[in-house]
């Protein structure tokens, strides 16, 4: 369970000095790094949970 968490932490640390970066060198390019990695992550968190099956569909 902690390492779910550390690994969730250090990701939403990472993409925001990744966009941080990005805005240091010029504002519009950080929101758009910022927007390209919520699209990204939400795009990601879909797909995974279309591949849970609910306890009891496909089983035969």
């Amino acid at each position: 369970m902690l390492i779910n968490i550390l690994t969730l932490l250090v990701g939403i640390i990472g993409a925001a000095l990744v966009a941080y970066g990005a805005w240091l060198f010029m504002p519009a390019a950080g929101y758009i790094t910022g927007g390209t990695l919520c699209l990204t992550w939400s795009c990601l968190v879909s797909r995974a949970a279309a591949r849970r099956q609910p306890a009891g569909e496909g089983d035969s």
